[in-house]
């Protein structure tokens, strides 16, 4: 409940500020002023949150895409879906591995994994101030729906790689079809 009157009171404060801050931002300094003062721990099981909050966000976004227009472009979308995230992935885990080299390179790689994929919702905020093409704007947002796919793909293979010592380049790719399909 506490959490729950926290986040109504945030939407309230980010509009009575003189400056124009995100909500998402006030809502995560008075999380944490909540958390540090009322010594709550919020204990969320990883597959839950995946479970609960992950689709709803994305079913949206997915919904909204023009079905016939994705079909259309769906090369250039998984080209920049699967090229982006793993070049992103490979690059900046080859980096944090020579910024801290006492992280293992499969702990780089899956720390990568997490920032690589855009936000669908980003996308769609962006677009509504920018005027976007609308074929690019159907790219754009399809892309940011695999990415996601892509992304968890490289995130749970590295983190395997981290505890097994071994990597699947099949299981991955059989892993993304099917994560992306869903």
């Amino acid at each position: 409940m506490i959490l729950l009157v926290a986040v109504v009171v945030s939407g309230g404060i980010a509009r009575a500020l003189p400056v124009a801050i995100p909500a998402p931002l006030v809502q995560i300094a008075l999380g944490a002023v909540v958390g540090l003062v009322a010594g709550l721990r919020v204990e969320l099981d990883p597959e839950l949150f995946l479970l609960l909050f992950l689709p709803p966000l994305l079913f949206l976004d997915g919904w909204r895409i023009p079905k016939d227009e994705l079909l259309k472009d769906i090369s250039t979308v998984a080209e920049l879906a699967l090229g982006l995230v793993l070049l992103t992935v490979v690059g900046m885990g080859f980096f944090i591995h020579w910024m801290i080299p006492a992280m293992p390179l499969a702990v780089a790689f899956a720390l990568a994994a997490v920032v690589s994929p855009t936000d669908p919702i980003a996308v769609s905020a962006i677009a509504a101030r920018v005027p976007i093409p609308r074929r690019m704007m159907h790219i754009l947002e399809g892309e940011s729906l695999l990415n996601d796919a892509s992304g968890l793909v490289c995130l749970r293979f590295a983190v395997a790689a981290t505890l097994t010592g071994s990597f699947s380049a099949t299981g991955a790719a059989l892993d993304f079809l099917w994560v992306a399909a869903g």
